[in-house]
């Protein structure tokens, strides 16, 4: 019965202090203050960097925006990786030239493998690092897309820069502008399919796929000879072949603006 009493006594109590409670109304200079405060917080917002970053780009001539589009894609290979790519392929070409006598049986061999160091090349150059660098690429101001077709182009200028000085060595005297171009064309060639590939069916599928025509032509050269890509100025259809696996390479690139469509429309 007492808890009771206690229980009454303290809600009475509890009842008299909300009853007597009620909150002061501001005066019209704390409105005005508030006010003012409020429109100040509104008025400074915070810096959007990208748009700063994105306003600068636009602001720069096409040849400068090539030239970070360069430097920034530069970055995933860098000069010690083209000196050890250079150092790889000079020892190749070297041990092909002394262990093989005959210079046009030495250039099939060093062509083939050459190719197939360009497919891994274009593996390394096209490699998943880690979710950091993807984010990076992501959210860079240059398309993905954009950015691929960069390192392409590095890859390629750069593997022909090292691969057509070695076939001299290979060749000697008997070079000519016949086996550059046969030099040329599969390396170009090859490159293709390992760019257009990953840009289509991603990375590991591409590199596979690459991997897949290569051993094709490789396996089956004496008996598919004319459909073979490392075709001889010696062969009947050497030129034939140069012209149309260079088309097919020209047409195979020219997908690539179609993926870039595609991405550029879900963005």
């Amino acid at each position: 019965m007492s808890e009771d009493r206690e229980l009454t006594r303290l809600e009475n109590e509890w009842k008299n202090r909300f009853d007597r409670f009620t909150a002061p109304e501001p005066s019209r200079e704390q409105t005005l203050d508030l006010l003012q405060k409020i429109k100040a917080v509104e008025e400074v917002k915070p810096v959007d960097l990208r748009f700063k970053l994105e306003s600068h780009q636009d602001t720069q001539s096409m040849s400068a925006r090539t030239v970070n589009l360069f430097l920034s894609q530069w970055n995933f290979h860098g000069t010690r990786s083209w000196l050890l790519t250079g150092i790889i392929m000079l020892i190749l070409t070297l041990t092909i030239s002394q262990n093989i006598g005959n210079e046009v049986a030495g250039f099939s061999t060093w062509i083939k493998w050459v190719t197939l160091f360009m497919i891994a090349v274009m593996g390394y150059a096209f490699r998943t690092k880690n979710e950091g660098n993807q984010l990076i690429e992501t959210l860079s101001y240059y398309p993905l897309t954009v950015q691929m077709f960069m390192r392409f182009m590095i890859v390629m200028a750069l593997q022909l820069a090292i691969t057509l000085p070695l076939s001299f060595i290979i060749l000697g005297a008997t070079n000519s502008i016949y086996y550059l171009l046969g030099s040329f064309t599969p390396v170009l060639f090859f490159g293709v399919i390992g760019f257009v590939s990953t840009i289509w069916l991603g990375q590991k599928i591409g590199l596979l796929l690459a991997l897949f025509v290569w051993f094709s032509q490789t396996l089956f050269e004496k008996q598919h000879q004319s459909a073979s890509l490392f075709q001889l100025p010696e062969n009947e259809g050497f030129l034939l072949m140069n012209i149309v696996v260079m088309g097919i390479s020209i047409l195979l690139l020219g997908t690539v603006t179609l993926k870039y469509r595609q991405m550029r429309d879900l963005t």
